[in-house]
């Protein structure tokens, strides 16, 4: 990890926009991929190639943005912008990014992470194993119930929120 600010340069944007789909918040977003990165760079004798260090940074950022929702005590996560903002400015977009977010409200950090993870940045569900330290199973557990709540919730069911022992 002697060239750190090169893997700064890369892993940047996709580390600050995992964190923008946690909090939403564009300037708590880029305070915290910087947190990320101090993390990562006091932690950089720790590191060991076993992944590659995209999926250690994005580690790092998952945790920091939970640890930071867990300070502001929040129970419900912000919705997450699953699409990139409409250059045309079009309605039905716009509206069916409305509906994503209104699904994933209620939902763990954790799963949102999965989600935003897999669907927004294209990482399969070994890449978020190694790079959230859990096994690809859970991943994929974390997926199946994120689109089952996101499902029951968009049917018009009642609001669906997690039971706070779930550790899924």
């Amino acid at each position: 990890m002697t060239q750190f600010p090169a893997l700064y340069e890369r892993e940047y944007t996709p580390v600050y926009r995992t964190i923008r789909a946690m909090v939403l918040d564009p300037a708590e977003a880029e305070d915290l991929a910087q947190e990320t990165f101090v993390r990562a760079y006091r932690a950089r004798s720790r590191y060991r190639p076993d992944a590659p260090p995209g999926a250690w940074l994005h580690r790092i950022a998952v945790n920091t943005a939970i640890s930071h929702l867990r300070r502001r005590k929040l129970q419900r996560l912000l919705p997450v912008r699953l699409y990139e903002a409409p250059r045309d400015r079009d309605h039905e977009r716009a509206e069916a990014r409305t509906v994503v977010e209104q699904a994933l409200e209620g939902m763990s950090p954790r799963l949102v992470a999965v989600v935003a993870m897999h669907y927004v940045h294209g990482y399969t569900r070994d890449e978020i194993a190694a790079a959230m330290g859990i096994p690809a199973g859970t991943v994929a557990s974390r997926i199946a119930k994120a689109i089952a709540l996101m499902r029951k919730k968009m049917e018009g069911g009642d609001p669906v929120s997690e039971p706070a022992r779930s550790r899924v």
